[in-house]
């Protein structure tokens, strides 16, 4: 018996099996990992595999989507970090009982000690962010490759809305609209996860009796 887990994994692998074979989706930007659990924190990973019509990259950008919050980047000792921040509908919670009132809008990496040739290797740029809980939603990542002579956007979205993850035919629409343009935003999958992040589950600490 299948179960709505199973369904979403399969469809996942269709797609991302159909994505490999297609010649002009597999040197898009896309995220290492692009299915995660919904309400995780999680560890992301942007992987750039060219240039710009034979130009070397210098820059990366990502566009962080809504809904996701407290984001992080990791250390890179290789590139200068920068961040732009957006003011949040509502405050959230973040790390040790503070509320959070603005997240990261994006991510820029600039003036690297190397440039990544334009062919031939790829790189990733990792930052770390707390998913919304919204099983079955699909985040896209909009992102651009800044090269010595132009640049390459990543920020194309659906034109028309993808079927429901796990649907039947979810498959075959999402590589259709990665092989529809050249410059398809990179995607996550939110999956519903099949136990807590962590151990303690959704308890808090008692707190502490004054001395």
């Amino acid at each position: 018996m299948k179960t709505p887990h199973s369904v979403v994994a399969a469809a996942t692998a269709a797609a991302l099996v159909a994505t490999l074979a297609a010649a002009p989706a597999a040197a898009h930007n896309t995220l290492t990992a692009m299915t995660a659990p919904a309400g995780y924190v999680q560890d992301l990973e942007m992987r750039v595999t060219h240039g710009c019509k034979g130009s070397p990259v210098n820059g990366v950008k990502i566009k962080i989507p809504e809904g996701v919050t407290r984001v992080s980047v990791g250390m890179n000792r290789d590139w200068k970090v920068e961040t732009k921040m957006r003011k949040l509908p509502k405050p959230v919670p973040g790390e040790g009982g503070t509320m959070l009132t603005e997240t990261v809008d994006e991510i820029i990496w600039s003036q690297p000690k190397s440039v990544i040739p334009a062919l031939g290797t790829y790189e990733g740029f990792r930052f770390r962010a707390s998913l919304p809980n919204t099983p079955g939603a699909i985040l896209f990542f909009k992102t651009i490759n800044l090269c010595e002579k132009g640049e390459d956007p990543y920020i194309d979205l659906p034109k028309t809305p993808l079927p429901a993850v796990g649907a039947p035919d979810f498959g075959q629409k999402l590589i259709d609209f990665m092989a529809a343009t050249p410059g398809p935003a990179p995607y996550l999958i939110l999956e519903k996860p099949a136990k807590p992040q962590y151990p303690w589950g959704t308890a808090t600490p008692t707190p502490r009796k004054a001395p």
